[in-house]
């Protein structure tokens, strides 16, 4: 696969700067990336604990979380923000603000992504417990992060140029009411059937409360699955380009990070640029069926599905997540719209 195919299907590498901060902290406890296994009983350990107490907080008072938190989950989450935050500098999300609030912010993964939004220059980090911030400080992290154990209205005496970020934190708690002043908000949340439902409540909720959507939604209509079926959910998956260490120690799991999935809204009160007729977003992966390939599509409060006739060809395999153009000519066969070329990519 050349450079612009895996553009195409977003294949991600880990941060060279996480890469770094997780060294220095796994250092402090004497280990490397070559403690394989050590490493994954500490993340088979936090994520059973995830599994079994999704409610309560992270545990950053035991050494299994630390480790297993700057081994593992610090570098797939910094990912995931890093595809949504790219994602919003396409749409010119972040244009006119100039603050962050993070929300349980835990050890930075929305931080790291963010840095590459330039005229984001103040960041207050909300997070109980003081372990992640001394952990990131003595690892040689940004020392310009403001960090508080409690949220308060002090937090957004800026609101029209204020970012509110939850990345995997309303999981543990419900949006606060302060967060509704903000201007904009960057949520993430895991790409759980639960977690995905919740958040498609919250996306009516903000709806209601004068929000406009910027992504993954292509639209202000209703969601078309939480609309029209009672199981589904929205998220988005990337691929992982996993070095040698990682592999190593994923061969030591019951689970592989191939690719990374994850549930998102990037909403703001300014409203979100108006879609040229036909744009849509994969929200499916691909499905090959008898005669015909689909994969699901969002563009309005429908629950539709692009369809290729396998009697026109192969069939182009996209990547969920992307937005497309689907042609004026496209025809509708009841909940399919069936194409006979590659639509063009946005």
């Amino acid at each position: 696969m050349n450079e612009a195919e895996k553009k195409l299907q977003r294949h991600y590498q880990i941060s060279p700067k996480v890469l770094e901060i997780c060294e220095k902290v796994l250092a402090q406890s004497r280990l490397t990336f070559k403690d394989t296994r050590r490493l994954a009983e500490s993340i088979l350990h936090l994520s059973d604990y995830f599994i079994h107490q999704p409610l309560d907080a992270t545990p950053w008072d035991q050494s299994w979380a630390v480790e297993a938190y700057f081994s593992y989950y610090l570098p797939l989450n910094e990912i995931r923000n890093r595809a949504v935050v790219e994602e919003g500098l396409r749409l010119g999300f972040f244009e006119g603000l100039d603050r962050v609030v993070d929300f349980g912010a835990g050890p930075a993964s929305a931080e790291f992504a963010l840095q590459s939004v330039s005229n984001l220059q103040q960041f207050s980090l909300i997070e109980r417990s003081s372990t992640p911030e001394r952990l990131l400080l003595q690892a040689g992290a940004p020392t310009g992060w403001k960090v508080s154990q409690e949220l308060s209205s002090n937090h957004f005496s800026q609101p029209r140029s204020t970012l509110f970020v939850a990345s995997y934190s309303l999981t543990e708690a419900e949006i606060p009411e302060e967060a509704l002043q903000a201007e904009a908000l960057m949520i993430l949340e895991p790409a759980t059937q639960a977690d995905g439902r919740k958040l498609l409540d919250l996306r009516a909720r903000l709806l209601q409360e004068g929000y406009s959507m910027w992504a993954p939604c292509t639209h202000q209509m209703d969601c078309p699955l939480r609309k029209n079926s009672p199981r589904d959910w929205c998220h988005d998956r990337v691929h992982v380009d996993r070095p040698p260490w990682l592999v190593e120690i994923e061969n030591l799991l019951p689970f592989r990070n191939q690719t990374v999935t994850f549930s998102y809204l990037l909403a703001r009160k300014k409203p979100a640029p108006k879609m040229a007729t036909g744009a849509a977003r994969l929200v499916g992966d691909w499905m090959k069926e008898k005669g015909k390939d689909r994969q699901m599509v969002c563009r309005s409060d429908e629950r539709e599905f692009l369809a290729w006739l396998h009697r026109y060809g192969p069939s182009p395999e996209l990547p969920r997540g992307i937005r497309v153009q689907i042609p004026e000519t496209a025809k509708k066969v009841s909940n399919e719209v069936r194409l006979e070329k590659t639509p063009e990519i946005l």
